[in-house]
């Protein structure tokens, strides 16, 4: 399989002693601006004097300067803002509100997760020590959010960083006969939930195949899941456990809407991913169809989805959070992920619109 470059994994290289000025004329001189070096995101926004000190001055600075924060997401790929007075939910939610929000929310996303506040989640229950490797946030569906923002309220002792990697880094290295190939298809993807009530209460879940309907769907009603399964073009099968089948054909490259570059944006390259955990035997054993297909019904080679797997691993950068951090990522031109932790860690999530 032939790579496109041969470039250093991210991992190999200084990024994190690399600290390069960046002058944004809309946005001082009340804040400084800094990252790391050319596809290295995020861009960093920290205050530059004390104006800034306040929650209410925060939030009013950040409506008034939209639009110039607008293009920083799309030119680095995230920004992170950091130092500013940021402690609570509710303040968290109020500051999105200066972004249009995603209409759709979460509604049949793979990641436990429930609502906190407001049009705020949580970030997910997967288990602590699992790590999730970076991804596009709900790459198995056809509607998505064009946006992720990220609030770390309180950061792990151990671990638990939020990993980015810059997806112009990613479609750079991408192997281009597998490019060729997969341009060529659609992904076809059947996943399945638990019974409603399956994970309810639970603070941990050990593979998003035991989330339970109601709550990857946020409601107890089955014609509303049907409902909103129509409206986003999902098909829905009810199984006789219970249980919830849903199957969806989705793009495999996705045009960014500002640039009309393609990004890859799917899980293709995920059938594997629990892969060696005691979950992936009964899964596969109980829902024999799940996956993530190419149009013609095959998937991926291991030869292949390694390659895909190595990418992300190769351009992932692992920049711990300190409590506070807001983080507001471009889902399409930037990837994220989370590495295990040990310890409290509370990061919520918001999912926004352009």
């Amino acid at each position: 399989m032939n790579v496109a470059t041969k470039l250093p994994p991210m991992r190999e290289t200084d990024y994190k002693s690399r600290h390069f000025d960046v002058t944004i004329p809309a946005l001082v001189p009340d804040v400084k601006t800094w990252h790391a070096g050319e596809d290295v995101p995020p861009l960093f926004i920290q205050p530059a004097n004390d104006k800034l000190s306040t929650f209410e001055a925060f939030n009013a600075w950040m409506g008034e300067h939209r639009a110039a924060i607008d293009n920083a997401i799309f030119e680095y790929g995230a920004v992170l803002f950091r130092g500013f007075a940021m402690k609570t939910v509710t303040e968290f939610d109020k500051l999105m509100d200066n972004f249009p929000r995603y209409q759709e929310g979460y509604t049949a996303g793979m990641s436990p997760r429930q609502t906190v506040e407001g049009k705020v989640l949580e970030s997910t229950r997967l288990d602590h020590d699992f790590k999730i490797c970076l991804h596009s946030e709900m790459a198995y569906m056809n509607r998505y959010p064009a946006r992720i923002a990220l609030f770390c309220k309180k950061a792990a002792p151990v671990g638990g960083s939020t990993t980015l990697g810059s997806m112009d880094e990613f479609m750079a290295r991408f192997p281009a006969d597998l490019r060729a190939k997969l341009e060529k298809h659609q992904a076809h993807v059947i996943r399945s939930f638990s019974a409603a009530g399956a994970s309810k209460g639970k603070s941990e879940v050990d593979h998003p195949s035991h989330i339970g309907w109601d709550s990857a769907f946020f409601t107890d009603s089955k014609e509303e899941v049907e409902r909103l399964c129509d409206h986003l073009g999902i098909q829905y099968n009810w199984q006789e456990d219970g249980g919830l089948e849903l199957t969806e054909t989705v793009p495999i490259f996705t045009p960014h809407p500002r640039s009309g570059k393609l990004y890859y944006r799917s899980n293709l390259h995920t059938n594997r991913t629990f892969e060696g955990r005691k979950v992936d035997e009964e899964v596969r054993a109980k829902h024999k169809a799940n996956g993530h297909y190419l149009d013609n019904g095959e998937m991926l080679t291991r030869e292949e989805s390694d390659a895909i797997m190595n990418l992300y691993e190769d351009v992932e950068l692992d920049w711990q959070y300190q409590d506070g951090d807001v983080a507001i990522v471009d889902n399409l031109k930037c990837a994220h992920g989370r590495n295990p932790f040990s310890g409290p860690r509370e990061v919520l999530v918001a999912l926004l619109d352009r």
